[in-house]
């Protein structure tokens, strides 16, 4: 099981995000050095004191840790106690109506359905959304139970 905070709040939920970048963006640089930029936008912008993901996956399907597991992240505002926040790279444009692949790239996809996987392993997980589930956002750029529902 995973706990958040001093609380030791048990996560049991993931919620989906997406940077809101275009496809190109930070092209050819490290997904260390856009998880850096990431970061600045959330400390340096907003006040937050580390990055909000305790995920990021990049187009190519590589994946880096952000905030530790066990500390609550700053995804949704309200709801960040015992959730854990995984961010795709990419979805600028997109709606919340559209699909996966119109916004990412099939080794997100991939890396996703993995990563998923691999956090189900370790907690209890009842509950995969998306962003656009608590506020009124295109984020992640789909409906994660119509994602998750195709094989």
């Amino acid at each position: 099981m995973i706990y958040q905070g001093t609380a030791r709040y048990p996560v049991s939920e993931i919620v989906i995000h997406c940077s809101a970048t275009p496809p190109g963006w930070m092209k050819g640089q490290s997904l260390a050095a856009k998880r850096a930029e990431i970061r600045r936008w959330h400390v340096d912008q907003r006040g937050w004191r580390d990055i909000g993901y305790h995920h990021l996956i990049d187009r190519d399907g590589s994946t880096l840790p952000g905030r530790p597991e066990t500390e609550i992240g700053a995804g949704v505002e309200g709801h960040n106690r015992g959730v854990i926040h995984i961010c795709l790279v990419g979805g600028a444009g997109s709606t919340a109506d559209d699909p996966f692949e119109k916004n990412f790239a099939a080794a997100q996809d991939l890396a996703l359905r993995g990563l998923l996987t691999e956090i189900a392993d370790r907690t209890a997980v009842s509950r995969v959304s998306g962003h656009n589930e608590y506020a009124a956002k295109a984020c992640p750029g789909f409906r994660v139970l119509k994602w998750r529902s195709r094989t």
